[in-house]
């Protein structure tokens, strides 16, 4: 086990190594909302589930009461008792989900591959996927870390590992200044440690292990395979191979909302197309400011025309490929031609993701400048490797391939792009500078 420090990790030419998988955690997000609505409840007991005179039971409370004996489920008489001095409040529901939604859309800002956990302050993400981007795994805790600290006011504690029960298990026991990394070969000795009350062990079971003197997962680990399954059945394998560190769970990734919408009143109405031209391209200005700032790109655009006196128009176009330019937004959604009466009220655009195909989903991320990269070629030039920090990895297939050339007689600019399939898991876009021969890579797909 390793604090707060990178690894080369391990590979065989052509094979993605084993999964990285972060494990994040901050404080309860319905505390994190109180501490976001009123600062001066950090650092102070505090209880959330109802006020002191309720009938109700305690949802979370903040580190300050817990100290003091209060635990979630109690009655709240009860955790008066044990905490006089704390602050009573009922959940703010509407600002535990905005809490919730701001940690998962920071995660995801980094990377698609994002999970929402069991507990709701608990969110998983793949690292692996982020080597090309993130050769540095130590920098991308710290940039993950301090991006949570910006949009949610809190620096959460983070753990690394193989797998999700072993990350999970790192993280409970990280801080928020030093992550916990277990590196695969150590998740064994990393976990023996441990009390057995960390695997999510039914009541009888718990119990039997107990009676047997089993108190820690390296005593658990200490039996076999097949004398396990035989004292404690089938179904009880689970636990077994989790105490070992195998978790065969897979992160179900979480998709946020992407909808970016910019609106323009139209007083007094309008009814020449040009005015409207040109109101349509500051809209497409706006949106594609939007999506540049996120790092996103859209496959859909639609305009919105409310007419004075007939139905809204709506003027839809839906791209190939992911677009990001407002020169790309407007030319393909542009005002062209206005039939019927004047335009008054709103003028809207408004970009969101179209359906997704097998390779492509719905945004991508700009990388801005575009990143070097080693690239081996085939005798015809054809991309077939592509060097990351998780080493030379395959190119599974090229999806698309196609050439620029452009200010020959001031900066000549000649680039080769290929839209390429890295083993079979991740899609990018990287260019040739036929001047330099040197490659870059500009995009990279959900």
């Amino acid at each position: 086990m390793t604090h707060g420090k990178s690894r080369d990790p391990d590979m065989t030419h052509g094979k993605s190594r084993d999964p990285d998988i972060c494990c994040v955690r901050t404080p309860h997000p319905s505390l994190v909302a109180a501490w976001l609505i009123t600062p001066a409840l950090r650092g102070r007991p505090l209880v959330l589930g109802g006020l002191v005179h309720e009938r109700g039971s305690v949802t979370t409370a903040s580190a300050e009461a817990r100290a003091q004996g209060v635990v979630e489920g109690m009655s709240l008489n009860q955790a008066q008792q044990f905490a006089p001095d704390a602050t009573f409040q009922p959940v703010d529901e509407e600002a535990t989900a905005r809490v919730r939604q701001s940690l998962l859309l920071t995660l995801h800002h980094f990377t698609p591959d994002v999970a929402a956990g069991d507990d709701p302050g608990c969110a998983f993400l793949r690292l692996d996927r982020l080597a090309l981007r993130w050769p540095d795994r130590s920098r991308l805790l710290v940039a993950i870390s301090r991006a949570i600290d910006a949009a949610i006011r809190v620096r959460p504690a983070i753990g690394v590992a193989s797998s999700m029960f072993v990350s999970t298990v790192a993280a409970a026991h990280a801080t928020a200044a030093v992550p916990v990394i277990v590196e695969k070969e150590k998740t064994r000795t990393f976990l023996a440690r441990y009390p057995i009350d960390v695997l999510p062990l039914d009541d009888d079971l718990r119990e039997y292990l107990e009676l047997l003197g089993i108190k820690t997962i390296g005593r658990l680990q200490a039996i076999s395979r097949p004398a396990f399954r035989r004292q404690f059945g089938q179904k009880a394998l689970e636990v077994y191979d989790l105490a070992l560190g195998d978790d065969r769970r897979r992160l179900r990734p979480w998709r946020p909302a992407v909808r970016i919408e910019e609106s323009e009143p139209l007083e007094p109405p309008v009814d020449n197309t040009q005015a409207l031209q040109f109101i349509a391209r500051a809209l497409a200005d706006r949106v594609s400011a939007a999506l540049l700032s996120q790092g996103l790109g859209t496959r859909a655009v639609r305009i919105t025309l409310n007419q004075e006196s007939a139905p809204p128009l709506q003027i839809e176009a839906r791209f190939a490929y992911p677009m990001t330019t407002a020169g790309e937004l407007f030319a393909a959604g542009g005002v062209r031609a206005v039939p019927g009466p004047a335009c008054r009220g709103e003028q809207r655009c408004c970009a969101a993701p179209g359906p997704p195909d097998p390779v492509e989903t719905r945004m991508t991320e700009l990388l801005a400048p575009a990143r070097p990269v080693q690239v081996r070629v085939d005798a015809d030039g054809v991309p077939t490797h592509l060097e990351s920090a998780a080493g030379w990895q395959p190119v599974t297939r090229v999806l698309n391939r196609w050439r620029i050339d452009c200010d020959w007689w001031r900066s000549p600019v000649s680039r080769e792009y290929w839209r390429l399939l890295i083993d079979d898991d991740l899609a990018l876009e990287c260019y040739c500078d036929r001047a330099s021969a040197e490659w870059f890579v500009e995009r990279v797909y959900d």
